[in-house]
């Protein structure tokens, strides 16, 4: 071992902070939005760039898949996955997702975020699921954000998906990924 190695715990430390940047990156981008034009105003926006985020972020990994190989398969996009999962610690319980344990201390502040913080996961995983694999979709089924101790999905085949036809948004010309 190096003297460069950073211990594990060390590691989930760092990778939770940094984290913890992005997931207060986003409430303020939304508390701006929110502010400067109302919650049913700035929630759509939001969800706009939560799509097209998920579109550039699933279209790199289909092409990492076609470099590697890789089938478009919900097994592929984990394999590829570019999140660093060292940082969701299950003994954390509710807090084990990094961006939650930041998003719901605003809560009682900003009671609008409830509304705002699951729908960060809700678009961006769903629009994962369907741009990677082009036929299924994606239900989130508990989320702690939302009251649950833990957070579950569903994937499943999709006609909608198969067509192009997207939960959350359309592929513009800019978007194609």
């Amino acid at each position: 071992m190096s003297d460069n190695t950073l211990p594990y715990e060390d590691a989930v430390c760092e990778v939770r902070k940094a984290c913890r940047q992005f997931a207060m990156l986003y409430f303020h981008f939304a508390k701006v939005l929110v502010e400067e034009l109302g919650i049913e105003r700035a929630k759509p926006l939001i969800q706009k760039a939560v799509f097209e985020l998920s579109l550039d972020r699933s279209g790199q990994l289909r092409e990492k898949a076609a470099q590697e190989g890789l089938p478009y398969t919900m097994e592929s996009f984990m394999k590829l996955v570019d999140l660093p999962f060292i940082g969701w610690v299950k003994e954390l319980g509710r807090d084990h997702c990094p961006y939650a344990e930041t998003w719901r201390k605003y809560y009682d502040e900003y009671p609008w975020f409830r509304e705002i913080a699951p729908l960060y996961c809700d678009v961006i995983d769903t629009t994962n699921a369907e741009n990677f694999t082009r036929c299924l979709s994606h239900k989130i089924t508990k989320n702690v954000l939302t009251g649950a101790d833990t957070c579950a999905r569903v994937y499943f085949e999709s006609e909608s998906v198969q067509k192009g036809e997207y939960s959350y948004g359309e592929k513009t010309a800019e978007t194609k990924t």
